[in-house]
């Protein structure tokens, strides 16, 4: 079984799944109960601590109160309210799941109608898939950003 090594270092886990956890280390979240019977809702699991560990801030929400902010000159930007930390977690980033034919024809379309907005919100996913969040997105978006 591909699962964490970690053991649950208090009663909730909460201490569990720290900087040593291999999930982590290949950035990758815990989910999933060990304890759920065949044919549950999800029977996948790939954490020996259950649900309360302390690699699940994706699927709990946690993440860092930001908040949107243009800069003179360089278009939009996410600004982290109360800062972040080296390996925290900042936003989501969500949008459409495209491929690489429609982000072509897109990013094509966008170029020939707004010639004078050189900005888009298309992410690298894996080989050959793509997220545009330009239409259906979150706050995460505007991390995609540059500022050279």
């Amino acid at each position: 079984d591909e699962c964490c090594k970690c053991v649950p270092v208090t009663e909730d886990c909460v201490k569990s799944c720290d900087e040593a956890c291999l999930n982590r280390l290949s950035y990758t979240e815990c989910v999933g109960d060990e304890n759920l019977k065949s044919g549950s809702k999800n029977p996948y699991w790939n954490c020996n601590c259950g649900p309360n560990c302390g690699n699940r801030g994706m699927s709990k929400r946690q993440f860092a109160k930001c908040r949107p902010m243009r800069e003179h000159g360089k278009g939009w930007g996410l600004i982290a309210v109360n800062g972040v930390k080296r390996g925290d977690l900042v936003q989501e980033y969500a949008g459409e799941i495209i491929d690489d034919k429609e982000k072509e024809e897109r990013l094509k379309a966008w170029s020939r109608d707004h010639p004078n907005d050189p900005n888009f919100y298309v992410m690298h996913l894996e080989p050959g898939w793509y997220i545009d969040a330009r239409e259906v997105a979150n706050m995460a978006r505007f991390i995609n950003h540059s500022c050279d």
